[in-house]
């Protein structure tokens, strides 16, 4: 019996003390908000909130054209004796655009003109022929009458009279073709000066001072506002647009966004193509006719979520993001992603859309981190 007390106090006890103390019941109970581990505070990220995409706009390619353009020539050949405008002017309708040099179209006019007077001659003298002829004539008529002529004789008088008179009338159809002539040359005149034929602006000059105009040939080149963009859209597109209808436009050398009004529509669908021509007038007025524009039309998509491209963290074969938690912490979660879209990255899974991620600092950020100032 004292061997079992004494092996109770003096190796039962102590193990059954040493037990006891590392399973802490000699030490004070701490509460969980006591226990909470302290978390690490990552400072200089930038968040932004998920897109959801549920509109998208497709690119079509346009051209932008004026409302009306001229190609300025003249109707006369001569020399370019001065020009007034260079590219670029804005000149109104009427305004003197360049002269060429009328000595020779002056020549030409004076030409015809004695081509009339000698036509007014010409018709003098037949008359003074006919009103001969037509008296011989009438006595021949009077005698052949009287029996005092053979027919012989008078049939000879009247082939002279006929002749004659066939003289005359050409004398006289003479002057009316000179007059006619001079009248056409004269016209030439008013075509050695050549003005604007509507309010615009000159886009090219194909002439320089001392060329030969040449009738027929272009001198200038002239357009008129206001500028138009042209869209050939597909067949899907047809009943969606409509006059008055606003599309959005982007010009890609000026690096210009603009809109553009809907004002005509061609009326049926090419069936070799499947599509239809739409021209729309450019709300910016600073915008030239040739330049290359996209045309962006909507088009309903099914739900989409978008993060940025820079927002992708990457780790070997993970692909994932830093999502802030509504608690402010920060959780690295997979996701599965699709196309690129202007510098953003489709979400196929692992986000709902209403998330908040990181964009800057990834390299800062860490699983379980509270988002700082």
């Amino acid at each position: 019996m004292r061997g079992f007390v004494k092996y109770f106090f003096f190796l039962f006890l102590p193990v059954l003390f040493i037990v006891l103390w590392l399973a802490g019941v000699f030490h004070p109970r701490l509460s969980a908000k006591e226990i909470e581990v302290e978390r690490k505070v990552v400072s200089g990220l930038k968040i932004e909130r998920v897109k959801l995409l549920e509109k998208s706009y497709v690119s079509f390619a346009g051209t932008v054209v004026p409302s009306d353009r001229a190609e300025v020539s003249t109707r006369t050949m001569g020399y370019v004796s001065y020009i007034a405008v260079k590219e670029g002017d804005h000149v109104r309708k009427g305004q003197l655009l360049l002269r060429v040099d009328p000595r020779d179209t002056k020549a030409q006019i004076e030409a015809a003109r004695q081509r009339v007077i000698q036509a007014e001659k010409n018709y003098a003298s037949a008359l003074a022929q006919y009103e001969a002829v037509k008296k011989t004539y009438e006595r021949y008529k009077k005698l052949l009458s009287a029996k005092a002529v053979t027919q012989h004789e008078f049939d000879m008088v009247l082939a002279r009279f006929k002749s004659a008179k066939a003289q005359l009338e050409a004398a006289k159809s003479g002057i009316e073709l000179a007059k006619q002539n001079l009248k056409a040359v004269s016209s030439n005149l008013s075509y050695t000066v050549v003005r604007s034929p509507f309010n615009g602006y000159v886009v090219s000059k194909l002439v320089d001072v001392g060329d030969i105009a040449r009738p027929g040939y272009p001198l200038l080149v002239l357009e008129k506002p206001p500028y138009r963009v042209e869209v050939s859209l597909p067949e899907r597109f047809y009943g969606r647009v409509k006059v008055g209808d606003i599309l959005r436009v982007y010009v890609e050398s000026l690096s210009r966004k603009t809109t553009a009004r809907v004002v005509e529509l061609e009326p049926s669908v090419n069936p070799m193509s499947r599509t239809f021509k739409v021209k729309a007038v450019l709300s910016d007025k600073s915008i030239r006719g040739g330049f290359f524009a996209r045309v962006y039309m909507e088009e309903p998509i099914k739900r989409t979520v978008l993060v940025p491209e820079r927002a992708v963290y990457k780790r070997w074969d993970f692909t994932g993001v830093w999502v802030v938690k509504p608690d402010n912490t920060l959780e690295l979660r997979f996701v599965r992603l699709g196309r690129r879209i202007n510098g953003m990255v489709e979400v196929l899974s692992g986000l709902n859309g209403d998330e908040r991620v990181v964009v800057e600092g990834l390299e800062r950020a860490c699983d379980g981190c509270r988002v700082g100032g």
